[in-house]
């Protein structure tokens, strides 16, 4: 009875958080969902070169605003994905604005219901850590601001079931559809490697080089260009000091704080690539791509809840996933860094304290 108590107790904080949360978009479109739209409509006119050229997105935005839609004040209004990515976002074109959005926020509560359901099941966990999921404030940034890192989440989580499964060729495949953010899978190759995984490392590449390929040929040299413009465009570099990476740590604590951070992620992840198991090296790269990108914000940590459920542990999970940051006093996201710190150097630790603990029980 107590923990039936408990159970009911923890799903109606959760629920209200998560209502509470979410309860801006009874009136706020989604922001982040604008320029995927726009890239869509361009893909869908046969404009996939013009993707990323500042000039084509100027009729759309007038359009929009002509309808008395509510523009971000930042200008934030353009597609900086590789453009492989517009062509997902074509069907969303055939409704209007409104509906789209609405589209967007119901695939997203769908994804997360897909993840909260499954990922227990695919880690082999307790099924009561789905109640700490469904308010996993990352989770639920992605769904009110209509981006795509719960996607890129169950891709990432698929490609690892797959090849804890042996289907290495799929498994890999899987995971080259995540280059979409490949500031966020950049050091998932790199186990694959240190694991001698060379069937997914192959097929990895190929759907990568790939996608790589078809954003290359879509928009040429120049929109390559102007491809790289928009990534370092102010706009899409928004309140740098408050993201989730060492970047931060050295805006708000200084240079040498940052640098020094840097250093903890780049020696405690080259340990656990050389000594680690595959889930401590899965975690590890997971954590070290969100510290070390120049752009993370609340909903890039969403891979981080994966590397939670990969811990043998439970202090991990519980320490990441309950629902703390929702009463958390500031907003920046430096309590995730600090935590993730921590936890790289734990993951690095053990690989060389193993050995001596052995020795010392013989």
């Amino acid at each position: 009875m107590p923990k039936r108590l408990a159970r009911f107790a923890a799903w109606g904080l959760t629920l209200l958080l998560a209502t509470v949360f979410l309860s801006p978009l009874r009136t706020v479109r989604p922001p982040d969902f604008m320029p995927f739209y726009f890239a869509g409509k361009l893909a869908r006119s046969g404009r996939i070169a013009e993707v990323h050229h500042k000039p084509a997105y100027q009729p759309l935005i007038a359009e929009l605003r002509a309808t008395g839609e509510r523009m971000n004040p930042v200008d934030a209004h353009y597609f900086i994905r590789p453009a492989f990515q517009a062509f997902f976002y074509v069907p969303f074109t055939f409704f209007s604005y409104p509906v789209a959005s609405l589209l967007a926020i119901a695939a997203n509560v769908a994804l997360l219901g897909v993840l909260i359901w499954k990922l227990p099941v695919w880690f082999s966990v307790s099924p009561s850590v789905r109640v700490w999921l469904f308010a996993f404030k990352p989770f639920l940034w992605s769904i009110g601001i209509g981006q795509d890192t719960l996607l890129l989440t169950l891709l990432v989580a698929g490609s690892l079931v797959l090849a804890a499964r042996d289907r290495e060729v799929l498994a890999g495949a899987l995971l080259g559809l995540g280059v979409f953010k490949p500031h966020l899978v950049w050091a998932l190759p790199l186990v694959l490697v240190a694991a001698g995984r060379w069937k997914m490392v192959a097929s990895f590449l190929a759907v990568a080089v790939g996608l790589g390929g078809v954003s290359l040929a879509a928009v040429g040299r120049s929109g390559f260009q102007e491809w790289i413009a928009l990534v370092q465009a102010p706009s899409s570099d928004y309140l740098p000091h408050i993201m989730g990476n060492v970047r931060a740590v050295g805006l708000q604590l200084g240079a040498v704080a940052g640098g020094v951070a840097a250093l903890v992620v780049v020696a405690s992840f080259t340990v656990i690539l050389l000594r680690g198991c595959w889930a401590d090296r899965i975690s590890a790269a997971l954590l070290a791509a969100l510290l070390l990108s120049p752009h993370t914000y609340w909903q890039d940590y969403s891979l981080a809840a994966l590397a939670a459920l990969l811990s043998v542990r439970s202090w991990p999970r519980y320490i990441l996933l309950l629902p703390w940051p929702y009463f958390y006093f500031r907003n920046d996201l430096l309590p995730f860094v600090f935590l993730s710190l921590v936890w790289l150097c734990v993951l690095a630790a053990k690989p060389l304290l193993l050995p001596r603990l052995r020795t010392a029980t013989t």
